[in-house]
């Protein structure tokens, strides 16, 4: 295996709870599905949401993928330029959270981001809210896109 996508997104839901869903996707270069998860994580903005989406992606991927590489697919344009360098983080909640990404990066060796539209982003979208909330987003995505034939990591 050349290379793994990781898909991650994170929501704070609306109005933010100081609660987020995190939804992560792990497929192959062809795609399929290898993995997946929703988790609930502490956070009261977007930003802090999206990035513990990636941080428990890449954990996903070092625990179960160790040194294959990866490329992070995420629909926050904010979190891959941060964690390219080509923005500053100045919101003092967002320093630790890149700071463990990058250790994170750091530790499995060969991460790219890769900054994709919304639209492209539904699964991952979809398994955050489910984890935030419960109501069936899953259901409603995952089945087009052949989510219920693949092994959970939850």
């Amino acid at each position: 295996m050349s290379h793994l996508l990781l898909q991650v997104d994170g929501t704070p839901g609306f109005p933010p709870r100081g609660v987020a869903g995190l939804g992560i996707i792990v497929r192959n270069q062809a795609g399929a599905v290898l993995a997946w998860s929703c988790e609930r994580a502490s956070a009261t903005t977007n930003n802090e949401a999206e990035y513990l989406a990636v941080i428990a992606g890449l954990t996903l991927v070092i625990r179960r993928f160790p040194g294959v590489a990866v490329r992070c697919l995420t629909d926050s344009r904010i979190v891959v330029d941060q964690l390219a360098g080509r923005h500053a983080v100045r919101a003092a909640a967002l320093k630790p959270l890149h700071e463990r990404a990058r250790m994170l990066v750091l530790q499995h060796g060969s991460v790219t981001f890769i900054a994709i539209p919304r639209e492209l982003n539904r699964l991952a979208d979809a398994l955050a809210w489910e984890a935030l909330d419960g109501r069936g987003w899953l259901a409603r995505v995952g089945r087009e896109a052949g989510l219920a034939t693949v092994n959970s990591d939850m």
